[in-house]
């Protein structure tokens, strides 16, 4: 992400991008769309989702707002990670 930013500093405003840094950033988004993916696939929930029958009653109700914080937080994820690839591959070798 750092090169990405170098890359926007340093890219004059009425200048267009060299298809190196468009492909700079088209490879930046992939990576980091990777590597949310494999965030995701660790904050599954399965365990907690299983051991919420066993909580404690006074628990349940803040282990159901986790759970619903947690799935929307995966669903805000996934979408940004959507969002991530299709740039990537819009800006790869500057559209063209």
């Amino acid at each position: 992400m750092l090169l990405a930013a170098l890359l926007l500093v340093s890219t004059p405003a009425v200048a267009q991008m060299s298809p190196v840094g468009c492909n700079a950033l088209s490879a930046s988004a992939d990576e980091a769309a990777a590597a949310i993916d494999k965030s995701l696939d660790q904050m599954k929930g399965d365990a907690f989702r299983a051991a919420m029958p066993h909580m404690p009653e006074k628990a349940k109700p803040a282990a159901a707002d986790v759970e619903d914080a947690r799935i929307s937080a995966e669903m805000a994820m996934r979408e940004y990670t959507h969002s991530l690839r299709d740039f990537a591959t819009k800006i790869q070798n500057c559209g063209q």
